[in-house]
C-alpha cells in the first residue's frame, strides 16, 4: 500500500513538473532558458518511463534527447545573436498559428483517450482481434507481440491445460488425467524489456530493422557527399597540397632592387 502511494506521488510529481516545464518552453523569452526547460521535460519524461518499468527506454531517452539533441539546441541558440525585441515581435506574429496548432493537438489527444488507437494500452483477451491496415496495423501487431513476450509466465500453460480439461468435460468428452510438473528453467529465465524488445525486433521485424538501417546509411552517405561537393568557382585553401610542395621549385631568386630598376 505504501509502495503504491509512493509510486503515485512520484507519478504526479514527474507529470506536474513536465507539464510546467513544457509551458515554460513556449512562454520563456530567453531561448537559452527555453532549451533548459526542454531538458527538464526530457528528464521528467524519463522518470515516468522508469515508473513504467521501462528502464532501457528511459536511458535511451536521456542519451538521445538530453545528451545529443537538447545540447545541440543549446549550443546553437547560444551562438546565435538573438535579441529579445525580435523574440517579442515573433511571439505576437506567430500567436494565431501557434494557438491553432495547440487546439488541434488538444483535439487529437481527446480523440485518442479511451480509444483503441493506442495499441500498447488495451488489447482484448480474445485471439480474434482484428488489426488495422497500413502502418498503424504494423505498430499494433508489434506492441501486441511485445506485450505477449513480456507477459509470458510458467503458469499460463497450466491455465490453458485446465481450461481445456474443463471444456472437454462440459461437452461430454471423457476426462483425462494429465500429470503436471514444475519447469524450473522457465521460472529462472525471466525476460527483461531489453530482451523482449530484442526478441521481437530481430525475429518478427528483422526486415523492417534492416530497411531502417539502410535508410539511415543512405542518409549518412548523402550528407557526406553533399558536404564534400567541390565547386569550380569556390575559393578554398588546400592545406595538404601547400605542405607537400617543394620549396626549391616554388621559391625563385631575383636580383637586387638596384639591378632590377636599371
Amino acid at each position: 500500500m505504501i509502495e503504491s502511494q509512493a509510486l503515485q506521488a512520484l507519478f504526479y510529481l514527474f507529470s506536474s513538473i513536465a507539464l510546467i516545464s513544457g509551458v515554460m518552453v513556449i512562454t520563456a523569452k530567453n531561448p537559452v532558458h527555453s532549451v533548459l526547460f526542454l531538458i527538464l521535460v526530457f528528464c521528467n519524461a524519463a522518470g515516468l518511463l522508469i515508473l513504467l518499468n521501462l528502464d532501457f527506454f528511459a536511458m535511451i531517452f536521456l542519451i538521445v534527447y538530453v545528451g545529443a539533441i537538447a545540447v545541440l539546441f543549446l549550443f546553437v541558440v547560444m551562438m546565435l545573436n538573438i535579441k529579445l525585441a525580435e523574440i517579442n515581435e515573433s511571439i505576437l506574429r506567430y500567436l494565431p498559428v501557434g494557438g491553432f496548432i495547440g487546439l488541434l493537438f488538444v483535439f487529437e489527444i481527446l480523440l485518442v483517450i479511451d480509444n483503441d488507437l493506442i495499441p500498447v494500452l488495451v488489447f482484448p483477451e480474445s485471439s480474434n482481434h482484428v488489426f488495422s491496415s497500413g502502418l498503424l496495423g504494423v505498430l499494433e501487431v508489434f506492441f501486441y507481440k511485445l506485450q505477449g513476450v513480456l507477459s509470458q509466465s510458467p503458469g499460463e500453460y497450466r491455465k490453458d491445460l485446465e481450461s481445456l480439461l474443463s471444456n472437454s468435460q462440459a461437452y461430454g468428452l471423457p476426462s483425462t488425467s494429465i500429470s503436471t510438473y514444475t519447469e524450473w528453467a522457465l521460472k529462472t529465465q525471466s525476460k527483461t524489456n531489453i530482451e523482449a524488445l530484442g526478441q521481437i525486433i530481430y525475429t518478427y521485424y528483422s526486415l523492417y530493422f534492416i530497411l531502417a538501417s539502410l535508410i539511415l546509411l543512405v542518409a549518412m552517405i548523402g550528407a557526406i557527399v553533399l558536404t564534400m561537393h567541390k565547386g569550380v568557382h569556390v575559393k578554398r585553401q588546400e592545406v595538404f597540397e601547400q605542405n607537400t610542395r617543394d620549396h626549391s621549385q616554388t621559391v625563385h631568386k631575383i636580383g637586387k632592387l638596384s639591378n632590377a630598376f636599371k
